[in-house]
């Protein structure tokens, strides 16, 4: 995704601030598709964040579409020869407006490209900060990367739409008479410095480019205030209310109890606890069984219903899960006790 969008940052400078032949027909046209991956790019990089993984699965593919279909058409333009491509930057840099003419491939031309990018990018920027404000226990008070993202995604947005909205800018003057957007050096040089922060921000949180999210998440102080109380609130609920022996408990319920709200309790789980709701209390609900038996509970009459007592629906459940927590069935647990 960096990568991705310096060459782009590469791209408007040799064309637009350097002039540089060489580079502009080696990276114009020749690059076009790619930028617009990094719509999918970033939706994927934010979301390993919070997951802590980075595995497609048959759903994501979709978000490729617009590469696939822009790269099709464009191939036309890869495999024109050298020439061309030199006649058309030569033709660029005489007159900026003719860049709207120039036909990449079969369907799209420059200017379709230079609207359909940050219109695309726009889509992806809204849903991250969309998404940043939906898990804002784990990027603000666990993490604390939420700020950082934010600005990143700003950041993000204004170098692709203020290079688009310069060539935007010239056409509409040009097409309808208007000049609001048309002043290509305040706007190229505000992108080109929201790249340059963009990319120097880097080096204050080397962890977000190579972060191992497992590694990550268990390296968070758990004495930090904020975990540090829910841990307790959880906690006396247990010891006291003992929530885990209701079988049908959802986490609204247990919510209720802890006064906690559901995203906090959901992300407590799977960040602090790294396990999930149901399977915490399937522990706690083993444990109590355990504890019941130390206690005397060795009869068949009381194992009979010890499934109750313990908080399951049947007795089946108790049996599978008491397997898969403790490696042992109740009958081998009862007969290490005897030894």
């Amino acid at each position: 995704m960096f990568f991705i969008s310096g060459i782009y940052c590469l791209t408007v400078y040799s064309m637009s601030l350097g002039h540089s032949l060489l580079f502009t027909v080696l990276l114009y046209g020749n690059f076009s598709s790619i930028y617009f991956l990094i719509g999918p790019l970033l939706y994927f990089y934010l979301r390993s964040l919070r997951t802590g993984s980075t595995n497609l699965t048959k759903k994501d593919y979709w978000h490729f579409i617009p590469f696939f279909l822009v790269f099709i058409d464009t191939i036309p333009y890869y495999l024109a020869p050298y020439s061309y491509k030199v006649e058309v930057v030569r033709q660029v840099f005489s007159d900026w407006t003719s860049m709207f003419n120039i036909r990449l491939g079969y369907v799209f031309n420059a200017a379709h490209l230079y609207v359909l990018r940050p219109l695309l990018l726009t889509m992806y920027t809204l849903w991250g900060f969309n998404y940043l404000r939906n898990n804002q226990v784990y990027f603000f008070k666990a993490t604390h990367l939420g700020k950082w993202l934010k600005l990143f995604l700003f950041f993000q947005w204004m170098v692709f739409v203020g290079m688009s909205s310069v060539f935007f800018g010239v056409w509409l003057e040009n097409s309808l008479g208007l000049t609001f957007l048309n002043h290509p050096s305040e706007i190229k040089y505000l992108s080109l410095v929201a790249y340059m922060i963009m990319v120097c921000t880097l080096y204050f949180f080397p962890e977000i480019i190579y972060l191992n999210a497992d590694r990550f998440k268990r390296t968070l102080n758990p004495q930090e205030a904020y975990w540090w109380k829910m841990d307790q609130a959880v906690n006396d609920c247990y010891i006291f209310k003992k929530p885990f022996l209701n079988p049908n408990l959802t986490l609204d319920q247990f919510g209720e109890l802890v006064q906690k709200d559901r995203k906090e309790l959901r992300d407590f789980f799977d960040l602090y606890l790294f396990t999930s709701f149901t399977n915490e209390m399937n522990r706690l609900r083993v444990q109590f069984a355990k504890q019941l038996i130390r206690q005397g509970c060795l009869q068949k009459s009381c194992l009979s219903t010890l499934y109750v007592e313990s908080g399951f629906n049947c007795e089946a459940d108790l049996e599978h899960l008491f397997y898969d927590f403790e490696g042992m069935s109740i009958k081998e647990f009862i007969d290490k006790i005897k030894i």
